[in-house]
């Protein structure tokens, strides 16, 4: 299936590689292979959480609301809800988290949850026992790009245009050449 970024392409792309490997039945790289299955589909998420700001005009928007240049992956989200989803809206970041944005969440976006503690756990240093489970990383798969395709579909009832045309081949060549 095409993503609207080539990073997105290569991030799903990736973790499918991965999934591929340990349903080849390799148990000394199952923990190796379910840590990139999950980590990767989490940052597909945050890739299209990206694009679609981008593809909206709202990137700059959803920055300033949350009050940094780069925010993370949960704040990208309550950003999405609140801009997409959200009946009455919250006007500050600070608001968003008191009306229970994170609850939210996890009712709109099964999966999220963990796919953002395994992320977190992950850049701190940390493997949580999602990567010994291949039937939980298979599940979070799915839950990503559930929630992905969530992603796109929202916007686009609102009357934005987020196209998904770039296809894993053609990101792999657009890469080509550009990094030693």
């Amino acid at each position: 299936m095409p993503e609207g970024t080539r990073e997105a392409s290569v991030l799903i792309a990736t973790s499918y590689q991965a999934l591929n490997r340990e349903l080849a039945g390799s148990r000394e790289t199952r923990i190796a292979d379910c840590t990139v299955l999950i980590l990767f589909a989490g940052f597909y998420i945050e890739a299209t959480l990206n694009y679609i700001a981008n593809k909206t005009g709202k990137s700059k928007e959803m920055a300033s609301f949350l009050g940094r240049p780069y925010p993370g992956m949960q704040d990208k989200l309550g950003w999405f809800y609140n801009e997409f989803i959200a009946r009455s809206k919250a006007s500050t970041k600070k608001q968003l988290y008191d009306n229970g944005i994170e609850q939210k969440l996890r009712r709109k976006f099964p999966g999220f949850a963990r796919l953002y503690r395994f992320r977190n756990d992950i850049s701190h240093g940390k493997i949580n026992a999602s990567a010994t489970s291949v039937a939980t990383a298979k599940v979070l798969r799915r839950r990503a790009k559930n929630l992905v395709g969530l992603l796109y579909a929202i916007p686009s009832r609102k009357g934005y245009k987020v196209p998904r045309l770039i296809t894993y081949r053609a990101a792999i060549a657009s890469l080509k050449g550009r990094y030693p």
